[in-house]
This record gives structure tokens, sequence and C-alpha cells, in this order.
């Protein structure tokens, strides 16, 4: 993540110093307000938003009980055209894939003036910093084993900063699965969303075949993915444009001896 943090850090000046929108505000305060928003929406939850989380929850744990039996069928899988997979999936994966795409996007959008452009680079940026800071505290705060460890897939060493401790939850099913949703919010063409969602399917097989992480990993990965992806853009929409209010102007002209009085009147 190292890299990717340096190419985040890179596209900050100019989110901050390129594009205002029509209110003044920067696009680096939008960054920011994005990335803040989607950490504490908990706050703001209601009850059918908890309940939600809750089946999260659940349905990753019951998914633990197929991380072995599923595990068993990719390990045995040697096989050409799959490790062509894995070669995809892996880079796209990887975070520097997404913030260059980012990048590529938003500076193509300032060259050209082209608003989506710009908004889909703006999104993508802060869906992936949102994404990625949140797993990479998660990564050591839960130490889980990953499968080629040969523990087992319910050993958690807590606040582990070992890599072989950090399968839960898959980054690159996160880094994927954001990329992949952020584009297909911004794209009207189906075909175009179903090969960004084929990509971000080649990152779930690559994190498998390669005995990387367990299927629950993967999963919660691309969770994480979608919420962030969802928060950030959802949250963009409505900072982009602040609501003008309505307002009334009433003037009245009033005679009085010697001249005319002119009221304005702002409401």
């Amino acid at each position: 993540m190292k890299k990717s943090v340096v190419v985040m850090l890179l596209l900050l000046p100019s989110l901050a110093a390129a594009q205002v929108d029509s209110v003044h505000r920067p696009d680096v305060i939008r960054f920011a307000d994005g990335i803040v928003h989607t950490y504490t929406s908990p706050l703001r939850w209601k009850k059918s938003d908890w309940a939600k989380f809750s089946g999260v929850v659940l349905g990753t744990a019951a998914l633990t009980l197929a991380d072995k039996p599923i595990r068993n069928f990719w390990i045995n899988k040697d096989e050409n055209v799959l490790d062509h997979v894995n070669r995809v999936g892996y880079h796209y994966g990887k975070p520097y894939c997404g913030f260059l795409l980012a990048g590529g996007l938003y500076s193509t959008g300032i060259i050209f003036k082209n608003e989506w452009l710009r908004e889909t680079g703006t999104a993508l940026v802060t869906s992936l910093a949102a994404a990625g800071m949140l797993e990479m505290a998660l990564k050591p705060l839960i130490g889980r084993a990953r499968p080629e460890n040969e523990r087992g897939n319910y050993v958690m060493t807590f606040f582990n900063e070992e890599p072989k401790y950090h399968s839960f939850p898959s980054g690159h099913a996160s880094m994927a699965f954001t990329v992949s949703f952020v584009m297909a919010k911004r794209v009207e063409s189906l075909p175009i969303k179903i090969f960004f969602y084929t990509l971000a399917g080649s990152t779930a097989v690559c994190r498998l075949y390669s005995d990387a992480h367990w299927t629950s990993d993967v999963a919660f990965g691309a969770l994480l993915g979608w919420y962030c992806s969802e928060a950030v853009v959802q949250k963009l929409k409505q900072n982009r444009l602040r609501p003008k209010r309505n307002r009334k102007t009433d003037i009245n002209m009033t005679p009085y001896p010697g001249g005319m009085t002119l009221r304005a009147t702002f409401n």
C-alpha cells in the first residue's frame, strides 16, 4: 500500500488547486468530507441499517464454514487459463491500479474541462482512500492467519503486525471492488459495467487461486468496497452543489413631499 499512498498524496495538490465547484469548495475538501462521512456514517444509521450490518457480520461468520472446502477446491487447480486470470486479478486489485486510474481520469478531466471525468476521478480516489485506510486498520487489528500458514481459518492473533496474519479482510478484493463499484455507478453502458465487475471477479479468483485468502476474507473485502463507494458517491453528489436559498425581493416606492422613497426588502 505504500506506493499507492504516495500516488494518493501526489493527487491531493491537484485536487486542492485545480478545480473548484460552483460554490467555491475545493475538491480536496470534498475528498476529506467524503472520507469523514464514510467513517461517521454508523453514527447516523437507523435500525434498518444496523440490521443490515448485523446480517453482514452473521453472513461473514456463516461463510467461514465454507472456507476450508472452497480452499480445497482451489488448491488443487493449476491451469494455464487460471494463471492468466490470476495475473489480471492480482494487478487490478493492487491499490496503484485504482489510484493511477483515478489520477488519469481526474487529470484528463481538468485538461479537457470534462466534468464527468473530474467527478469520476474524485469519487474513485476518495473511495479508494476510505476503503484502503479501513482495511489497513482491520488487518493487524484482527490478525487472522492466512491459509498458507496451515493454522486453520479461525486463528486470530489480535494486533499482529506480521503480513502472514493479515488475511482479513482481503485488501486486493476491497480495492478491486471499490474501483468496479464506482465505475459501474458512473457509467450507463451495461457492457462496461459487466467489464468492470468481471475484472473485480478476476481479483476474487486470484486471491483464492493463489491461496492468499479465505473466501470470507474476499467476501468481506468486496462488501467493504461496496460500502465505501456507496457512501462516498452519495456524499459527493450531496456536496457538489450547495442548495441555493430561494430569496424573494420586494421593491416599493413611496411618495413623500419633495421626492420618492425606494425600499427594497429581501426575504
